[in-house]
């Protein structure tokens, strides 16, 4: 579902129905990066071994085995690992999956992306909670 976001009318953000994989050892929380499990079903999880198919961004705490949505497009808020590869900033760089569960991480530009990027950065980043503002592009599942 896409719904206009209601601090800057200007902007979207969408949507992806999910359901959170009861087996996954790191709990979603808000800003934490979801990969699919289990695409056909709608299976998503934080475990990074499944970095290869970034799912979205979980907006909340969600026990696992429950269903939520989760944001795939629009600004949003991002968790990443405690020392990016480089620092998020306004300037657009690509935000990818990291090794650690439920994080991202960020490029520097020109650097090529060896996982599918989440989208880019755009805004500044908040060392101290190790987030940071990201312009997700992630593809939409039917």
């Amino acid at each position: 579902a896409t719904i206009v976001d209601p601090q800057d009318s200007t902007r979207s953000k969408t949507y992806q129905l999910v359901k959170s994989d009861s087996t996954m050892s790191v709990t979603p929380y808000n800003g934490a990066v979801a990969w699919w499990a289990d695409q056909a079903t709608y299976l998503v999880t934080t475990a990074s071994t499944n970095r290869g198919r970034p799912a979205g961004v979980f907006l909340m705490a969600v026990t696992p085995g429950n269903y939520c949505c989760i944001q795939i497009k629009g600004m949003g808020t991002v968790k990443f690992v405690d020392a990016p590869t480089a620092s998020p900033t306004i300037a657009g760089l690509i935000v990818v999956p990291s090794a650690t569960a439920g994080k991202a991480d960020c490029l520097a530009a020109g650097t090529a992306a060896t996982y599918p990027s989440l989208g880019r950065t755009a805004g500044a980043y908040n060392g101290a909670e190790a987030t940071g503002r990201v312009d997700l592009d992630v593809p939409e599942v039917y």
